[in-house]
């Protein structure tokens, strides 16, 4: 019988489809340049300096964020601090919507499972956000306060430790195949995958909302 619930958070529960145009209207009233085309700059920027992350020595997202505003500051003349842009930037996270369905996750408590959300952001965007009590969770665990990355076993056993289940007694559910699917299934949680927007990944366990959850609790 399934007692608790680990979530992913951006891409999972809270909407992050267009994280980077805030930021880019922001730029853009400095630069002059349309913003849709600044959010396409700061995507590449980031998918450059971002990939494969997660496998790499653990250090805070925003010490690659800052190699990403240097060059973006460079090539676009910005004229604040590397650190302004990023704080401005976390800002905008922080006002980031939950998707609807997050209101499945009452349901969730209601029959008394235990909640975590396991993230591999920072802090200083991801607390401040959750204090707006978007939806309901018991433990919140993130790579900033572990210093571990997601698809890391290690940060798999430290939650299910904190939520004081086993493997068999939580579903994992997240939006990136790589790390979340894959990762929760290496280190033996069954893992779902949840497609809020098109991929190319096919999984057996795969949801388009979270009121599908229900067949699995």
């Amino acid at each position: 019988m399934i007692k608790g619930v680990i979530f992913d958070l951006y891409g999972t529960l809270i909407n992050a489809n267009h994280l980077f145009l805030p930021i880019a209207k922001i730029i853009s009233k400095e630069t002059k340049y349309p913003a849709r085309l600044l959010e396409l700059k700061i995507r590449d920027t980031y998918n450059k300096y971002f990939k494969d992350y997660h496998l790499k020595p653990f250090k805070p997202e925003r010490e690659y964020y800052k190699i990403m505003f240097k060059e973006l500051k460079e090539f676009l003349g910005l004229k604040n601090s590397i650190d302004w842009y990023i704080d401005e930037m976390y800002k905008t996270f922080i006002d980031l919507k939950p998707y609807d369905d997050v209101d499945y996750l009452n349901n969730l408590k209601e029959k008394g499972l235990k909640i975590a959300i396991l993230s591999n952001a920072d802090d200083d965007f991801v607390v401040p956000s959750l204090e707006k009590n978007l939806f309901p969770y018991d433990i919140l665990i993130t790579s900033h306060s572990t210093k571990l990355y997601k698809p890391d076993p290690k940060i798999f056993e430290y939650t299910l430790n904190k939520m004081n289940l086993k493997k068999d007694d939580v579903i994992f559910v997240g939006d990136n195949y790589f790390v979340d699917v894959i990762g929760g299934n290496s280190f033996g949680i069954k893992s779902i995958l949840i497609k809020r927007i098109f991929n190319k990944f096919e999984h057996p366990d795969t949801i388009y909302n979270l009121y599908e959850l229900e067949k699995y609790i």
